[in-house]
């Protein structure tokens, strides 16, 4: 059995029950808990050097946002919400803290490492994603976390705001992005963008 073998049956015995159980669904490595107006994400990212002996592999989080697809996303939305399309996008060794990968090889403790998963998912992953009950919990922590210079495209935030009727508040975003705006096509983008949303710069 190879590494990339074991990582599978972690990832179905494991890691997909304690998703499941949230009311995630999963496609691939890629579970998606879909609320009223956005969707919670997670991606299992394995690392490109993988071999058949020795897997890393951690966890990306993210929410995912209809809205965005036909304003600042211009094409197609996925028919499976995923992390890579999804705004606040969170490694889990951000959240725990850890920047070690889990690491599978020939001499790995299978199960102490399905434990250690378990409580990541359970005490850090999980929690993080319940704390988004609605839009505005999302564009709370995108304010707070752009306050921090944590970069985010600068659009998302504007195409939040118009999605829970805060016009005045997008505008403003719009206008002083646009003023920062270097290159004379991310202005046309941004025109382009004010005019999707209904709004002026």
């Amino acid at each position: 059995m190879t590494m990339q073998d074991v990582l599978k049956e972690v990832v179905k015995e494991t890691i997909a029950p304690l998703f499941k159980v949230e009311g995630f669904k999963k496609q691939g490595n890629n579970f998606a808990h879909v609320c009223s107006n956005f969707s919670k994400t997670v991606n299992i990212q394995s690392s490109k050097w993988n071999t058949q002996d020795e897997v890393e592999f951690f966890f990306n989080t993210g929410i995912y946002i209809e809205q965005l697809f036909g304003t600042v996303h211009l094409y197609p939305k996925p028919s499976f919400p995923m992390e890579i399309n999804s705004v606040l996008r969170i490694r889990g060794t951000e959240l725990t803290k850890n920047e070690n990968w889990y690491r599978l090889t020939t001499d790995t403790n299978v199960e102490q490492l399905k434990q250690v998963i378990m409580k990541d998912i359970t005490d850090y992953i999980l929690p993080h994603l319940r704390q988004f009950e609605s839009i505005n919990d999302v564009i709370k922590v995108m304010e707070l976390r752009d306050k921090d210079g944590i970069y985010e495209n600068p659009h998302y935030l504007t195409v939040l705001y118009c999605s829970i009727g805060e016009m005045e508040k997008a505008e403003e975003r719009m206008v002083r992005v646009f003023n920062e705006l270097k290159l004379d096509s991310q202005k046309e983008f941004a025109r382009g963008l004010a005019n999707r949303l209904g709004l002026q710069v």
